[in-house]
């Protein structure tokens, strides 16, 4: 995963240790799961989902792109089951961050070549975010979206997070997602020194019963999904 945003300051950190705090209180934190669902990351929805946006939300930058994804796939894991994009999911000190979408938005080079393109179908700008960092605006889409990729549900969830946390400073998704259990159990256990440390979907889902279920199901053929 390239090098990402990062919020700094000492206020950022020891709210995240204020939380991480409260929830080990409470018993909120669960074990390290015995078979994660580890998917495959659906690299052309990932691009597409990226244009969709563009046209959906032009002026988005890359950290509010990241955790729109975040946010719609673990709402549609919730509703229907599985994820919209299957990315790789990682915990870092701002927040849950989709690997590939962000490695895609700074253009990374193996990024690129591993989703069969050359550049992006929009166009991307450097820019400074309201809180005086460096980041990546999406601006004007290229070409139209690829929509045979994507399910009414698919599509209809993202359009729900977009309508629901388009006005979300960055403040306001740090402090969303941060509470979440799969986030914390990923911060919390990270290799010490490490800045960053995997998510698990299963971790995404509220329901226990559900989680029960579809660990059942999909663990032994998540990887080829």
């Amino acid at each position: 995963m390239t090098k990402a945003i990062l919020k700094s300051g000492a206020d950022c950190y020891a709210c995240v240790h204020e939380r991480f705090r409260r929830k080990w209180a409470v018993g909120g934190l669960r074990k390290e799961p015995d078979m994660p669902l580890k998917f495959r990351p659906k690299l052309d929805k990932i691009v597409e989902l990226l244009l969709y946006l563009a046209h959906k939300h032009p002026g988005a930058d890359k950290y509010q792109a990241v955790k729109f994804f975040y946010l719609a796939d673990r709402e549609h894991l919730n509703r229907f089951g599985r994820p919209i994009t299957f990315d790789d999911y990682y915990a870092l000190s701002y927040g849950p961050v989709a690997s590939h979408a962000l490695d895609l938005l700074e253009l990374d080079k193996k990024a690129l070549r591993n989703a069969g393109i050359d550049k992006l179908p929009f166009e991307t700008e450097i820019g400074k975010a309201k809180n005086g960092t460096d980041t990546t605006f999406i601006r004007r889409p290229l070409r139209v979206v690829n929509l045979d990729l994507f399910s009414k549900s698919d599509l209809k969830v993202f359009d729900e997070i977009i309508e629901k946390y388009r006005g979300a400073s960055f403040d306001d998704l740090y402090n969303i997602t941060h509470d979440h259990i799969a986030y914390l159990n990923a911060w919390t256990k990270r290799r010490y020194g490490r800045n960053h440390a995997e998510m698990y979907y299963e971790e995404m889902i509220d329901d226990e019963e559900k989680r029960a279920t579809l660990l059942e199901d999909l663990s032994p053929v998540s990887e080829h999904m």
